[in-house]
């Protein structure tokens, strides 16, 4: 197994301020959300009381636009996909990221790949990034905003939610907390007659979506090859731990170079 230099990379730090939510809504009554990590945003987001995007339902104009822009798949037309970030000594001056280069193509990736059946997401993600680096690896908890809810508990375990998921915001429908849920997605658009469509995956034409997770080691971080059990895995993929930086340099995709960054922002901004 290779290693990258070992240099003291340069992370990106999130500016501190008084605020501690990643997203949230602005006090006394606006409308307006504050959202951390402007450089990594991609959707405007607002608040369900913005008087400028009120939504009257009896419109029929609001259900024109909804079937408009609506985007309709079978199962066999949707190429899904679940990987990792895996960061290993996250808190660490020196954290190290896990990467495959793929032979086949001459390019560094993160690990990923397709789903099985009857499998989450995460256990996906956790699965492929094993059968392609050989290494093993478990969920890394993150504080971060998701439109995920928390679970609907008892009120003795009220306490132990707050806690553990945090509080959604009402105003913004997102909850605040610490977790291990998907920290982002890929998809694929191209701009055509002023409007986006989605770009198929170029191999098979179906439409391609990858759902990122944050991961640690599961003990060792060395390649172990029983945990690769494609033979096809083992020839093709070689595995890597990269400081942040050269990470960030060596990723081919810019989908990839995306989901890399936001653990880090993520770990600094509540370091």
């Amino acid at each position: 197994m290779a290693h990258g230099p070992l240099e003291k990379p340069v992370r990106l730090v999130a500016k501190k301020n008084a605020a501690t939510w990643q997203v949230k809504a602005e006090p006394k009554g606006s409308t307006k959300i504050v959202r951390k990590f402007k450089d990594l945003t991609r959707r405007e987001l607002w608040t369900k009381e913005d008087p400028d995007h009120t939504v009257d339902w009896t419109d029929n104009g609001v259900w024109e636009k909804i079937k408009s822009e609506g985007c309709y798949h079978r199962a066999d037309e949707m190429l899904v996909s679940c990987g990792t970030v895996t960061v290993d000594k996250a808190d660490s001056h020196r954290p190290m990221v896990l990467m495959v280069y793929n032979k086949n193509i001459g390019i560094y990736q993160l690990p990923k790949g397709r789903k099985n059946f009857d499998e989450g997401y995460l256990e996906a993600a956790l699965r492929e990034t094993a059968e392609e680096a050989g290494v093993a690896v478990k969920p890394l908890r993150l504080r971060f905003g998701s439109r995920s809810t928390p679970p609907k508990l008892v009120q003795v375990q009220a306490q132990a939610r707050e806690t553990i998921y945090g509080i959604e915001d009402k105003l913004t429908g997102i909850t605040e907390g610490l977790s291990t849920e998907s920290i982002g997605v890929s998809e694929w658009y191209s701009q055509a007659e002023c409007r986006y469509e989605l770009d198929p995956d170029p191999a098979t034409g179906a439409w391609r979506h990858i759902y990122w997770f944050a991961a640690k080691p599961l003990g060792d971080i060395g390649r172990d090859e029983n945990r690769m059990t494609e033979e096809e895995d083992r020839m093709k993929f070689s595995t890597f731990w990269f400081s942040e930086i050269d990470a960030l340099s060596l990723l081919k995709l810019e989908d990839e170079k995306f989901s890399k960054q936001i653990p880090a922002l993520y770990l600094n901004a509540n370091s």
